[in-house]
């Protein structure tokens, strides 16, 4: 007995030793308000483009490359432990996009540097205090997000070789997905050399974005520092293959985006008198939430709602999708039509006729018509109508905006019946921000360095 007891206390001891040579290393990070850092992000992206014209696949290859450098100060930290309202100081905001060789070059408005990133409901928002975005400037700034990075952290004692999956929540934000079906993204504490620890990340995602369908797989990686206990470097590589929705094309993508994060002492950019202008909590003013569009060729300005997604642009139409929560509400195109003398316009009668003719559209039951009260010398007439549009019964309003000057802007609102109620006042609102004269103007003045 005696024998067995030792042969026992032998094998316990084994374990005990065996044990302790799995040492653990503690990856988190304690986000408080007022931490500041340093970041730089730089993304490279290369993929087709695909989409039908008259029954054929076309396709497009396009390139982009993207740099990033700006200060972040936390606002403030989530229950969850990761922030949830920075502000940030832009100073390099820029991108290059090449579609079959054709050029497009984007930055950041100097007077739009200042911007501010929260997170709610699982998703983003970011706005400049300093008044709306383009369109541009937001794609330009929805790069990696730095809300959910140390998210990629598992908060606690793990060994080398250790793995854990990550939440839903947080894939969501990683991706920029408006909701995930399923993902397999799996963290692994591969090694660590003096104070650095390294993980990699791998995994599969199913998620929606704009109503289509995407799958993504992801191999990355990221470094921390275990003396500042900070995330300090990731690189994040992603195939991407999109469906067509409706609001963007079929796409197939290869993207790699790195970071750098520094923590650093409070900038000046970034003090308290610097900030005076960023709005408490979480709700900013609407107008800081809507977008601008200025059209310098045809003399007008509007601000909308970002659910509205441009689809196409040209000389003649400016055609856009209202898209909310992945589902395709609305159709508005958007016509300058020929200018009349100053201070005349269409009559209701012309404008009426006008829009009767509209190839394709079979007029059944007007619902309403008449003048909408407008401002600043505009003449706005509204007209409302279920009818046949190339075979499929829809809702149109038809808006004429004109200007003092003769200007003349149609719009028009196409819908099902069903979605009437969904886009509720939106329609009026946006006609209601047409502006004419100054956008030339301040159109020519953005040029200039």
């Amino acid at each position: 007995m005696a024998a067995w007891r030792n042969l026992a206390a032998g094998f316990l001891a084994l374990i005990v030793v065996q044990t302790g040579w799995a040492q653990t290393y503690p990856l988190a990070e304690n986000a408080q308000p007022g931490d500041c850092f340093r970041i730089r992000l730089d993304l490279t992206v290369s993929g087709d483009i695909k989409f039908n014209k008259e029954g054929k696949q076309l396709i497009l290859r396009q390139e982009v490359s993207a740099g990033h450098a700006f200060s972040e100060r936390v606002l403030s930290v989530a229950a969850t432990g990761l922030p949830d309202k920075v502000a940030r100081l832009y100073e390099k905001a820029r991108s290059s996009t090449s579609i079959n060789g054709e050029g497009n070059e984007r930055q950041l408005r100097v007077e739009r540097r200042l911007l501010v990133a929260q997170r709610q409901k699982d998703q983003t928002l970011v706005y400049s205090p300093a008044g709306t975005l383009t369109r541009d400037e937001v794609e330009l700034t929805d790069h990696f997000d730095t809300l959910v990075l140390t998210g990629l952290l598992p908060g606690r004692e793990v060994a080398i070789g250790e793995t854990w999956k990550l939440p839903n929540p947080l894939v969501q934000g990683l991706c920029t997905f408006e909701g995930i079906t399923e993902q397999t993204l799996v963290c692994k504490l591969d090694e660590v050399k003096g104070p650095i620890a390294r993980v990699t990340v791998s995994g599969a995602v199913t998620g929606i974005d704009l109503g289509a369908l995407v799958k993504l797989t992801v191999e990355g990686s990221y470094e921390y520092d275990l003396g500042s206990r900070r995330l300090t470097k990731l690189e994040w590589k992603q195939r991407e293959e999109r469906d067509q929705g409706p609001a963007s094309p079929a796409m197939t993508l290869q993207a790699a985006t790195t970071l750098t994060r520094t923590p650093i002492d409070r900038p000046d950019c970034l003090s308290d008198v610097a900030l005076i202008s960023v709005p408490e909590g979480f709700d900013p003013p609407v107008l800081l939430t809507q977008l601008e569009y200025r059209d310098a060729r045809a003399g007008y300005s509007m601000v909308y709602a970002r659910d509205w997604q441009t689809v196409s642009q040209s000389d003649e139409h400016l055609v856009m999708r209202l898209i909310e929560r992945g589902d395709f509400v609305a159709q508005l195109t958007i016509t300058p039509w020929t200018r009349a003398e100053k201070g005349k316009h269409l009559s209701p009668e012309e404008f009426h006729q006008a829009m009767t003719e509209t190839p394709g559209w079979e007029p059944e039951q007007e619902l309403q018509a008449g003048e909408v009260p407008a401002e600043g010398g505009r003449w706005i007439y509204r007209i409302s109508a279920l009818g046949q549009l190339d075979g499929t019964r829809v809702m149109q309003n038809y808006y004429l905006v004109a200007g003092p000057a003769g200007e003349q802007i149609v719009l028009v609102f196409t819908m099902t019946p069903k979605q009437a109620d969904r886009i509720a006042s939106r329609d009026l609102s946006l006609a209601g921000s047409i502006e004419f004269g100054s956008a030339a103007k301040d159109a020519e003045k953005a040029k200039k360095p």
